[in-house]
């Protein structure tokens, strides 16, 4: 269909409520609206969020608990050993250190935190620091307790379950056919074959996208669509800020108005997800931040990201506030029961282990 007026879009907003699915033709159409349409999409997509997700809104917070000297080759990470970023690597952090920043994020407005570790995978010395430092995390309440670590083999899945971790985070990043030009250390595959270990094992998934990497409207359907099929609690949307020194550096943003239609159209393919909008918010959007609520999104990453700054989180606190959203600390978001879970599939590497390993990119 061609979406010539309000009607037409608000028609899309109407089905999906009423427990229909927007088709891959009209989410192409719909990444590719400019002008006063773009008003007409973000009232549907809001109207989306409100029938699933009410007013509720949270936020999450992550720690590098070790960072840099990754050997995989991610176009867009200043943590690559490929490429002189400038970034000061560090190796894993204490335990209490690690426990400390979560009591700091719970107090300071996070609804969830996650420990984050560069590598493509643990190895099997530093897996016992990193169970040490979950445990740490764990005497702090009231908060949900995420990790990322990577690729992970399916013993590793379990001891994270059972040590008290929820959600594990483990992004597509981008469309099965674009991948390569972005990564060629390791596969998209193994990517999809993580999250599904995670759910097998009964953790919540976390998995998202970096939008803004030189992907066609077609990769942009493909990977939400992925995702849909994924089905994660929670998809992180990630909107590419340069680094200096990676391959990405000259790549051009993508304009405030253009992230807000990406939030929108991922809303209107995943209602019921918590659309978790994070990386570049701060500097890709600048003063509509607070428009990503009005176009479908129900959480954000508060404070720092991985290697670069956010900002004050009694500013985002605020702007909820003034926005009369209800902050929630909790999960806001559920997968859609009328997706059929799938059945984890295994590539071979993470099948035989992934100890011995080199360290690289989560």
């Amino acid at each position: 269909m061609k979406f010539k007026g309000a009607s037409d879009i608000l028609a899309v907003s109407e089905r999906i409520i009423s427990g229909g699915e927007i088709t891959r033709e009209e989410a192409t159409e719909l990444f590719q609206l400019k002008g006063d349409l773009l008003y007409d999409l973000f009232y549907a997509a809001n109207k989306v969020r409100r029938h699933f997700h009410g007013n509720k809104v949270t936020f999450c917070s992550i720690l590098p608990a070790k960072f840099g000297k990754c050997s995989e080759d991610c176009s867009f990470c200043a943590q690559s050993a490929h490429y002189d970023t400038g970034a000061q690597p560090y190796s894993m952090m204490d335990a209490g250190d690690v426990g400390k920043a979560c009591e700091h994020a719970r107090e300071n407005g996070a609804s969830a935190f996650g420990i984050v570790n560069s590598g493509r995978g643990p190895n099997k010395k530093e897996w016992p620091k990193i169970i040490e430092a979950i445990e740490e995390m764990k005497k702090v309440d009231g908060i949900c307790h995420c990790a990322t670590l990577g690729t992970l083999t399916e013993e590793q899945a379990r001891d994270l379950k059972a040590v008290g971790i929820r959600r594990i985070n483990h992004n597509l990043e981008t469309s099965k056919e674009f991948y390569p030009k972005v990564v060629t250390t390791h596969t998209w595959q193994e990517r999809v074959d993580t999250v599904r270990l995670a759910q097998k094992v009964g953790l919540e998934a976390c998995s998202g996208c970096i939008f803004g990497m030189g992907e066609s409207i077609e990769d942009r359907v493909s990977v939400a669509f992925s995702l849909k099929e994924l089905n994660p609690h929670v998809v992180p949307i990630n909107f590419l800020h340069p680094i200096a020194g990676t391959p990405l550096e000259n790549q051009p943003k993508l304009r405030p108005m253009e992230i807000l239609k990406i939030i929108a159209v991922m809303r209107l393919i995943l209602p019921k997800q918590d659309l978790k909008v994070a990386g570049g918010r701060e500097k890709n959007l600048r003063d509509l931040q607070s428009w990503i609520f009005y176009v479908g999104g129900t959480s954000g990453l508060i404070g720092n990201y991985l290697s670069t700054y956010g900002r004050p989180n009694n500013e985002d606190l605020q702007m909820i506030q003034d926005l009369e959203l209800e902050w929630k600390d909790d999960r806001v978001g559920s997968v859609d029961e009328n997706v059929s879970p799938l059945e984890a599939t295994v590539s071979p590497k993470a099948a035989n282990g992934l100890y011995s390993l080199p360290l690289a990119s989560v």
